[in-house]
Protein backbone atom coordinates (compact mmCIF):
# COMPACT_ATOMS: atom_id res chain seq x y z
CA UNK A 1 0.00 0.00 0.00
CA UNK A 2 2.87 2.02 0.89
CA UNK A 3 4.22 1.94 -2.74
CA UNK A 4 1.09 2.49 -4.35
CA UNK A 5 0.90 6.21 -2.59
CA UNK A 6 4.65 6.58 -3.74
CA UNK A 7 3.79 5.77 -7.29
CA UNK A 8 0.48 8.10 -7.15
CA UNK A 9 2.25 10.74 -5.46
CA UNK A 10 5.27 10.27 -8.33
CA UNK A 11 3.02 10.80 -11.36
CA UNK A 12 1.29 13.74 -9.43
CA UNK A 13 4.83 15.36 -9.40
CA UNK A 14 5.40 14.43 -13.11
CA UNK A 15 2.41 15.69 -14.12
CA UNK A 16 2.84 19.04 -12.31
CA UNK A 17 6.65 19.47 -13.97
CA UNK A 18 5.04 18.51 -17.47
CA UNK A 19 2.92 21.42 -17.08
CA UNK A 20 5.30 24.00 -15.96
CA UNK A 21 7.45 23.16 -18.94
CA UNK A 22 4.92 23.55 -21.19
CA UNK A 23 4.13 27.00 -19.96
CA UNK A 24 7.79 28.23 -20.56
CA UNK A 25 8.34 26.27 -23.72
CA UNK A 26 5.18 28.33 -25.10
CA UNK A 27 4.60 31.33 -22.88
CA UNK A 28 8.13 32.60 -22.36
CA UNK A 29 9.81 30.45 -25.12
CA UNK A 30 9.65 33.20 -28.07
CA UNK A 31 11.49 35.65 -25.96
CA UNK A 32 14.09 32.90 -24.80
CA UNK A 33 14.56 32.01 -28.62
CA UNK A 34 15.01 35.62 -29.59
CA UNK A 35 17.83 35.62 -27.91
CA UNK A 36 19.09 32.80 -28.56
CA UNK A 37 18.95 33.28 -32.51
CA UNK A 38 22.42 33.16 -34.25
CA UNK A 39 23.71 35.49 -36.65
CA UNK A 40 22.34 36.00 -39.99
CA UNK A 41 19.96 32.93 -39.10
CA UNK A 42 16.97 35.03 -40.04
CA UNK A 43 16.02 36.09 -43.40
CA UNK A 44 13.67 36.52 -45.56
CA UNK A 45 12.46 32.85 -45.74
CA UNK A 46 11.83 33.08 -42.42
CA UNK A 47 9.84 36.50 -42.45
CA UNK A 48 6.09 36.48 -43.04
CA UNK A 49 4.89 38.79 -45.44
CA UNK A 50 4.20 42.07 -44.64
CA UNK A 51 5.99 41.33 -41.02
CA UNK A 52 8.43 44.05 -40.88
CA UNK A 53 6.44 47.48 -41.07
CA UNK A 54 7.98 51.03 -40.89
CA UNK A 55 6.85 50.98 -37.27
CA UNK A 56 9.06 47.95 -36.65
CA UNK A 57 12.37 49.92 -38.42
CA UNK A 58 14.36 51.86 -36.04
CA UNK A 59 14.82 55.06 -37.01
CA UNK A 60 18.56 55.38 -39.47
CA UNK A 61 18.53 51.16 -39.11
CA UNK A 62 18.62 51.34 -42.91
CA UNK A 63 21.67 52.97 -44.74
CA UNK A 64 23.09 53.14 -47.86
CA UNK A 65 25.19 49.96 -47.30
CA UNK A 66 22.33 47.89 -46.53
CA UNK A 67 20.32 48.29 -49.65
CA UNK A 68 21.79 46.33 -52.37
CA UNK A 69 22.18 47.89 -56.05
CA UNK A 70 19.01 48.31 -58.04
CA UNK A 71 16.85 47.41 -55.40
CA UNK A 72 15.23 50.69 -55.70
CA UNK A 73 13.72 52.40 -58.21
CA UNK A 74 11.13 54.87 -59.61
CA UNK A 75 8.43 52.64 -58.47
CA UNK A 76 9.35 51.81 -55.05
CA UNK A 77 9.65 56.08 -54.04
CA UNK A 78 6.28 57.44 -52.62
CA UNK A 79 5.69 60.97 -54.73
CA UNK A 80 6.71 64.04 -53.42
CA UNK A 81 9.00 62.20 -50.74
CA UNK A 82 12.18 63.43 -52.36
CA UNK A 83 12.83 67.07 -52.28
CA UNK A 84 15.92 69.56 -52.81
CA UNK A 85 17.07 69.34 -49.84
CA UNK A 86 17.22 65.38 -50.16
CA UNK A 87 19.17 65.94 -53.44
CA UNK A 88 22.89 66.58 -54.12
CA UNK A 89 22.34 69.16 -57.33
CA UNK A 90 26.10 69.04 -57.73
CA UNK A 91 26.09 65.24 -58.51
CA UNK A 92 22.59 65.26 -60.60
CA UNK A 93 22.46 65.28 -64.23
CA UNK A 94 20.99 68.07 -66.07
CA UNK A 95 20.58 69.45 -70.06
CA UNK A 96 18.63 73.13 -69.82
CA UNK A 97 19.69 76.55 -71.85
CA UNK A 98 23.00 77.86 -71.03
CA UNK A 99 23.48 80.74 -73.69
CA UNK A 100 21.01 82.28 -76.49
CA UNK A 101 22.12 84.70 -79.41
CA UNK A 102 19.83 86.36 -81.41
CA UNK A 103 19.87 87.97 -85.05
CA UNK A 104 18.10 90.58 -86.49
CA UNK A 105 19.53 91.75 -89.79
CA UNK A 106 18.18 90.63 -93.21
CA UNK A 107 20.57 89.73 -95.42
CA UNK A 108 19.65 89.41 -98.90
CA UNK A 109 19.64 85.98 -101.15
CA UNK A 110 19.47 87.66 -105.02
CA UNK A 111 21.90 85.03 -106.67
CA UNK A 112 21.31 81.23 -107.04
CA UNK A 113 22.13 80.15 -104.46
CA UNK A 114 23.75 82.94 -102.04
CA UNK A 115 25.62 81.95 -98.94
CA UNK A 116 25.79 84.73 -95.95
CA UNK A 117 26.68 85.12 -92.57
CA UNK A 118 24.06 85.88 -90.57
CA UNK A 119 24.98 88.60 -88.10
CA UNK A 120 24.17 87.84 -84.33
CA UNK A 121 24.33 90.36 -81.41
CA UNK A 122 25.64 88.05 -78.80
CA UNK A 123 27.47 85.44 -80.53
CA UNK A 124 30.52 84.83 -77.57
CA UNK A 125 29.87 82.35 -74.59
CA UNK A 126 31.76 81.07 -71.74
CA UNK A 127 31.25 76.82 -71.05
CA UNK A 128 32.14 75.37 -67.88
CA UNK A 129 34.89 71.87 -67.49
CA UNK A 130 33.27 68.65 -68.22
CA UNK A 131 29.77 70.18 -69.50
CA UNK A 132 28.31 68.93 -72.56
CA UNK A 133 27.30 71.89 -75.11
CA UNK A 134 24.87 71.19 -77.88
CA UNK A 135 23.64 73.97 -80.11
CA UNK A 136 20.34 74.00 -81.95
CA UNK A 137 18.58 77.20 -83.27
CA UNK A 138 15.79 78.41 -86.10
CA UNK A 139 15.95 80.78 -88.85
CA UNK A 140 13.36 82.59 -90.95
CA UNK A 141 13.04 82.52 -94.73
CA UNK A 142 10.93 85.19 -96.85
CA UNK A 143 10.97 84.05 -100.42
CA UNK A 144 9.34 86.64 -102.87
CA UNK A 145 6.29 86.97 -105.45
CA UNK A 146 8.82 86.01 -108.67
CA UNK A 147 10.33 83.22 -106.46
CA UNK A 148 10.36 80.31 -109.24
CA UNK A 149 11.35 76.82 -108.11
CA UNK A 150 13.41 74.88 -107.04
CA UNK A 151 13.76 77.05 -103.17
CA UNK A 152 16.21 76.29 -101.26
CA UNK A 153 17.18 77.38 -97.54
CA UNK A 154 20.11 75.92 -95.68
CA UNK A 155 21.73 77.18 -92.13
CA UNK A 156 24.30 75.80 -90.69
CA UNK A 157 25.36 76.96 -87.01
CA UNK A 158 29.48 77.18 -86.35
CA UNK A 159 31.45 77.27 -83.48
CA UNK A 160 35.42 78.95 -83.31
CA UNK A 161 35.51 79.10 -86.78
CA UNK A 162 37.30 82.36 -88.05
CA UNK A 163 35.94 82.34 -91.58
CA UNK A 164 32.77 81.34 -91.38
CA UNK A 165 32.50 81.80 -95.10
CA UNK A 166 34.89 79.11 -95.97
CA UNK A 167 34.42 76.38 -93.08
CA UNK A 168 35.84 73.59 -91.59
CA UNK A 169 33.76 71.17 -91.92
CA UNK A 170 35.04 69.86 -88.42
CA UNK A 171 33.38 72.79 -86.67
CA UNK A 172 29.72 72.11 -87.76
CA UNK A 173 27.53 71.90 -84.43
CA UNK A 174 24.22 72.29 -86.23
CA UNK A 175 22.37 72.18 -89.45
CA UNK A 176 18.80 72.71 -91.17
CA UNK A 177 17.43 72.80 -94.68
CA UNK A 178 14.43 73.49 -96.21
CA UNK A 179 14.43 72.23 -99.86
CA UNK A 180 11.19 72.62 -102.36
CA UNK A 181 11.14 71.55 -106.29
CA UNK A 182 7.17 72.63 -106.55
CA UNK A 183 6.33 75.92 -104.82
CA UNK A 184 6.14 79.06 -106.59
CA UNK A 185 5.52 82.64 -105.55
CA UNK A 186 5.67 84.48 -102.40
CA UNK A 187 6.02 82.26 -99.00
CA UNK A 188 7.82 82.43 -95.24
CA UNK A 189 9.59 79.07 -94.14
CA UNK A 190 11.19 78.69 -91.07
CA UNK A 191 14.40 76.51 -90.67
CA UNK A 192 15.16 74.31 -87.22
CA UNK A 193 18.85 73.95 -86.98
CA UNK A 194 19.38 70.48 -84.79
CA UNK A 195 22.85 69.34 -83.39
CA UNK A 196 25.22 67.81 -85.68
CA UNK A 197 26.01 63.91 -84.05
CA UNK A 198 29.43 63.74 -85.37
CA UNK A 199 30.40 67.43 -84.00
CA UNK A 200 27.38 68.53 -81.61
CA UNK A 201 28.86 67.86 -78.69
CA UNK A 202 31.35 70.61 -77.17
CA UNK A 203 33.73 68.52 -74.60
CA UNK A 204 36.32 70.59 -73.03
CA UNK A 205 38.58 69.63 -70.03
CA UNK A 206 38.71 72.80 -68.88
CA UNK A 207 36.62 75.70 -68.95
CA UNK A 208 36.86 77.58 -72.37
CA UNK A 209 35.20 80.46 -73.87
CA UNK A 210 33.40 80.10 -77.75
CA UNK A 211 32.12 81.99 -80.63
CA UNK A 212 29.13 80.84 -82.35
CA UNK A 213 28.71 81.91 -86.16
CA UNK A 214 25.41 81.32 -88.03
CA UNK A 215 25.97 80.58 -92.34
CA UNK A 216 23.11 80.52 -94.93
CA UNK A 217 22.59 79.36 -98.14
CA UNK A 218 19.11 80.50 -99.71
CA UNK A 219 17.43 81.53 -102.97
CA UNK A 220 15.18 80.50 -105.91
CA UNK A 221 15.82 79.74 -109.64
CA UNK A 222 14.55 83.27 -110.27
CA UNK A 223 13.55 85.68 -107.58
CA UNK A 224 15.34 86.58 -104.58
CA UNK A 225 14.74 85.35 -100.88
CA UNK A 226 15.82 86.99 -97.13
CA UNK A 227 16.58 85.24 -93.85
CA UNK A 228 15.36 86.66 -90.82
CA UNK A 229 14.72 86.10 -86.83
CA UNK A 230 17.79 84.11 -86.23
CA UNK A 231 18.67 82.12 -83.03
CA UNK A 232 20.72 79.71 -81.61
CA UNK A 233 20.21 78.07 -78.36
CA UNK A 234 23.29 76.40 -76.03
CA UNK A 235 21.92 73.58 -74.40
CA UNK A 236 24.37 72.43 -71.68
CA UNK A 237 24.39 68.68 -70.15
CA UNK A 238 25.77 68.12 -67.20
Amino acid sequence: MAQVDRLRRALTFENVLVTVVAFVVFAGGTAFAAQQLGKKTVGAKQLKANAVTTAKIKKNAVTKAKIRNGSVDSGKVLDGSLTNADLNPAGVPFGHIVFTAHGTSSPGFAAFPSLAVIPLDNSNYSQEAGRDDFVSGTLDFSFNSACEPPRIAVAYALVDEANPLEPNDEIFVALGEFIDEKTSGASNVRIHLSPIAYAGALQPAAAANHTLSLLAVGGCKTGAATASNATLQVVGVK
